[in-house]
Formats: structure tokens, C-alpha cells, sequence
């Protein structure tokens, strides 16, 4: 017979590894789990082996790797780096995983859902975005025709382009910005959803 789960506990864990993760830019030991919770290392093992089955985290061979998603609530002065690049161009599939924790200063960048990623390709270029400039993502900001936005397409890529408004099935219009080389052209891919929207451009000098 299975073992019911305990989902509390779990998003206790999860929830520590979290504020653990973005504090200390490390992940904690399963020893140190186990002695916040007052848990054997045996336990506290299945229990992180649970959350990876939930897709709540990734978990192997001792390496914690958290999600990116909706249910992380991010400090104002705290910036996730995903490994995946924003396609400006013919794109790259994206891989959500977090490979940093940059602290930033809040006069600066006063949103409180950002992620960075790095920018590819040249379809951008009159919007100031060049390859490997990185780009700074308010998640599930409210977009408005006329932002720079992040969208999931049906390849899973994301694609940074500026939103020129919805086509009446409700996918938006995202447009190139290189009228040199791409003039009047839109993604063609069917939109999943869109991420977030462009705050803060840093230039790869």
C-alpha cells in the first residue's frame, strides 16, 4: 500500500528550501532539512523525492533545482537567472531551471516578480535589444499593447517581441523589430502564454 503524503509538510520543505535557496544563493543539506523539522535524513529524503514527483522541485542525486512558477512570490530586491536564452530571432528552447540569485537594488528595479534572461538573435534591433544583452522580466505583469513581452509558444521557445495587440481568437500579435531585415513580420506560432514583460534592458558590453 502507498504511503499517503503529507502535502503540508511538503510545502513546509519547499518553502524553506526556497527562502534557504534565495538567501543564501545554495541549496540546503537534506541534514539541515531534517534538523529544522525535526526529521530523520531517511524521511526527509522521500519527502524531497515527493516533491520532485509533484513537480514541485527537481531532485537528483543530492541536487536540488527549483521551478520557476506562478506560486514563488520573489523579494523586491531579489532577481531569479534562468539558464534559458529569449529568442529575438530563430529562438532556443527554453529550460526554466535557476542558476542564480542576483540581489538588485530596488531604486532601480522596484518590480517584485523579476527574472533575467539572455537575449538572442537580431529581431529586436530597433527595439534596442541586441544578442546577449540581458533582459529583465516582470513575470505575469499585466501586458499592454506596445510592451516589450516574453511568450511561450507551442515549441516551447520564448519569444521576446513587442505586443501589437489580439488577434480576435485572443492570441496576441508579436511583432520583429528590424525593419531592415524583417519588415512587418509577426510570430506565426501559436502563443501558449505570455511570461512577462521587458523591464529593464542591460547591454552586453
Amino acid at each position: 500500500m502507498a504511503r499517503p503524503k503529507n502535502y503540508e509538510r511538503m510545502e513546509a520543505i519547499l518553502k524553506y528550501i526556497t527562502e534557504y535557496m534565495t538567501e543564501r544563493q545554495s541549496q540546503p543539506t537534506v541534514a539541515q532539512i531534517a534538523e529544522r523539522f525535526q526529521l530523520s535524513t531517511s524521511i526527509v529524503h522521500r519527502y524531497l523525492k515527493d516533491l520532485a514527483q509533484d513537480r514541485k522541485l527537481d531532485y537528483e542525486n543530492g541536487v536540488i533545482t527549483l521551478k520557476v512558477e506562478d506560486r514563488i512570490q520573489y523579494n523586491s530586491t531579489k532577481c531569479l537567472a534562468l539558464d534559458n536564452i529569449g529568442s529575438c530571432g530563430s529562438g532556443t528552447v527554453e529550460e526554466q531551471h535557476v542558476i542564480a540569485y542576483n540581489v538588485l537594488s530596488p531604486f532601480y528595479f522596484p518590480e517584485k516578480n523579476l527574472v533575467s534572461i539572455t537575449a538572442a538573435g537580431d529581431s529586436m534591433t530597433d527595439a534596442g535589444i541586441s544578442p546577449g544583452d540581458t533582459l529583465f522580466i516582470e513575470i505575469d505583469a499585466e501586458p499592454r499593447e506596445g510592451d516589450i513581452v516574453a511568450a511561450l509558444d507551442e515549441e516551447n521557445e520564448t519569444q521576446i517581441k513587442r505586443l501589437r495587440g489580439f488577434r480576435k481568437n485572443g492570441q496576441p500579435i508579436l511583432a520583429y523589430e528590424n525593419e531592415a531585415r524583417y519588415p512587418g513580420k509577426t510570430v506565426k506560432k501559436n502563443i501558449v502564454r505570455i511570461q512577462g514583460v521587458v523591464k529593464h534592458i542591460l547591454k552586453d558590453c
